[in-house]
């Protein structure tokens, strides 16, 4: 067993938790439908937040080249898992019993911790990239924790809504460039 082979294990525990959550709380939200006031926002939230999941347990594979491994750079490649398993469960609302939910005035309540859980998992990628040399994808993750930032400060939904959609065209071009084959 190499050491990428057992480090690899907490780092997917990580990541299923993330989808675990988001998924379950997705689940819940259809069974409480009746209770709940959909919005798009966060329903984009919570589709992105799941390909970012799959996206990076995906290029985490290119981390078997990694041929040295210490605590620390141990640690700032955890601390992706465990922000994006943050993002996971705050993006959609714990559904309670007999509760009534509103999506939007949820998205508006939590918007500014959670865009700022994301912009800093942006900033770890943006710190893995440039460790390993890949200017593109610092480049790329630089630009989304500027859009991230925007959104964690600014409230206008308008906004939310373009800067939302561009962020997942951000996240597409981000696959298409950095990880759409297995390395």
């Amino acid at each position: 067993m190499t050491p990428f082979d057992y480090l690899s294990v907490l780092i997917s525990i990580v990541l299923g938790l993330g989808l675990t959550e988001l998924l379950s709380n997705v689940h819940r939200l259809v069974q409480a439908r009746d209770r709940v006031t959909f919005h798009g926002l966060p329903l984009l939230w919570s589709g992105i937040i799941f390909v970012m999941l799959v996206q990076w347990w995906w290029a985490a594979f290119g981390l078997h080249r990694q041929l040295e491994w210490n605590f620390f750079f141990f640690l700032l490649i955890l601390l992706i898992p465990v922000l994006m398993y943050l993002s996971a469960a705050s993006v959609l609302p714990t559904i309670e019993p007999e509760k009534e939910y509103d999506l939007r005035a949820y998205y508006f309540s939590i918007h500014h911790w959670f865009f700022w859980i994301v912009a800093a998992t942006s900033v770890m990628e943006c710190l893995r990239a440039v460790l390993y040399d890949d200017l593109q994808a610092a480049l790329l993750n630089a630009a989304a924790v500027m859009l991230l930032g925007s959104l964690a400060l600014v409230r206008h939904p308008f906004y939310h809504a373009l800067a939302s959609v561009l962020l997942a065209g951000l996240l597409a071009a981000f696959i298409v460039l950095e990880t759409l084959r297995i390395a």
